[in-house]
């Protein structure tokens, strides 16, 4: 009976997938991308990445994406790529103007922001900042705080710790941690080596404080 329970949940499961994705589409094609767009906000966490992929997103196995996900200046998902092992926390904003990559074993948490150009045509100061885009590249084993905004041009080391709440406006180096408006760096983290080291993802080696 259990069994037969699970088989049947599993089905529905698929089958709601298939049907988020058939309205997604319709939406597309009757109403325009935009509207579609905002459709995928409230969708389940299986019907999202099975729209991301079919709409040209890179996704790697064994993921993990919340739901109430807010995408921006874009008519795909082409410039979304993650990798393994990865999870998206609740309500991220991913502005996809320019590429967003994510690289392996990476955790952001909930309600992150990631910015990949600036325009500001409607002003004078567009004379003095002209429109400009760039990608933003999260390395292996990453962890970005809630609430933390990721600005363009920016590249954040392997294994570094972002904390929650923090502006990121130049590329951090690797196994460091980083936080504040805007982010500074806090302290270096060195991992353990050896037979002391727990799984922790990046060749088994949980970071520590240099400092110790």
């Amino acid at each position: 009976m259990i069994k037969l329970r699970l088989g049947l949940y599993k089905r529905l499961r698929v089958l709601n997938t298939y049907m988020n994705f058939f309205i997604f589409r319709l939406k597309d094609n009757l109403l325009g991308f935009d509207v579609a767009n905002q459709f995928i906000q409230r969708v389940d966490k299986n019907s999202i990445q099975f729209i991301l992929k079919k709409y040209g997103a890179t996704i790697g196995k064994n993921c993990d994406i919340e739901t109430g996900l807010i995408f921006h200046n874009n008519k795909d998902y082409a410039n979304l790529i993650i990798g393994n092992n990865c999870h998206i926390g609740k309500n991220c904003f991913f502005d996809l103007r320019d590429k967003v990559v994510i690289q392996n074993n990476c955790v952001v948490s909930m309600q992150v922001t990631f910015i990949t150009h600036t325009e500001m045509e409607q002003s004078k100061l567009c004379n003095l900042y002209p429109p400009s885009r760039g990608k933003i590249k999260i390395e292996d084993n990453v962890y970005i705080g809630a609430n933390s905004i990721i600005l363009m041009n920016i590249s954040i080391g392997e294994s570094s710790f972002v904390a929650s709440g923090s502006l990121v406006n130049r590329d951090i180096e690797k196994e460091t941690m980083w936080g504040g408006v805007p982010a500074k760096k806090i302290k270096q983290l060195r991992y353990i080596e050896g037979p002391d080291a727990t799984d922790h993802g990046r060749g088994n080696r949980p970071p520590v404080d240099k400092s110790q």
